[in-house]
């Protein structure tokens, strides 16, 4: 019987409800998602810190560019690119850090030891789940 009334009371409801009214609850869920995702830290979020010799340095993630460091063997090539970052050319004969590859997510890290360079990505949290956390 409460089923009943249930159903009967949503069915008037849905009968007032006006044009108006879809219009706000519309706008509302848009409201919702924006800050959702707003809060969640998209990827505009992310920041590369680069320290080196010369200074710390902070670049957004989102914005393509290379970058060239100064440090006591030579020249170091980073490059940012598509939400990533990596090391392009270092001047240590085994290329090390290199071999580090891309990183992408908050909390990674290169460290260029010969070169005193360490390059990490911070902002919004998309770390996975570890050991640790668990």
């Amino acid at each position: 019987m409460k089923l009943r009334n249930a159903r009967t009371t949503a069915r008037a409801l849905v009968r007032q409800l006006k044009v108006l009214d879809y219009v706000a609850l519309l706008a509302a869920i848009a409201v919702i998602v924006f800050f959702s995702y707003a809060a969640a830290g998209g990827s505009e979020g992310r920041q590369v810190n680069i320290e080196s010799e010369e200074g710390n340095f902070v670049y957004p993630l989102n914005e393509d560019r290379e970058l060239t460091l100064e440090g006591p063997l030579g020249t170091t090539d980073v490059e940012i690119r598509d939400g990533r970052v990596r090391v392009v050319r270092d001047p240590g004969p085994q290329q090390i850090c290199v071999r580090q590859g891309w990183i992408e997510r908050s909390g990674e890290w290169l460290a260029c030891l010969p070169s005193r360079i360490f390059i990490q990505v911070t902002g919004a949290n998309d770390q996975d789940i570890d050991a640790q956390t668990f």
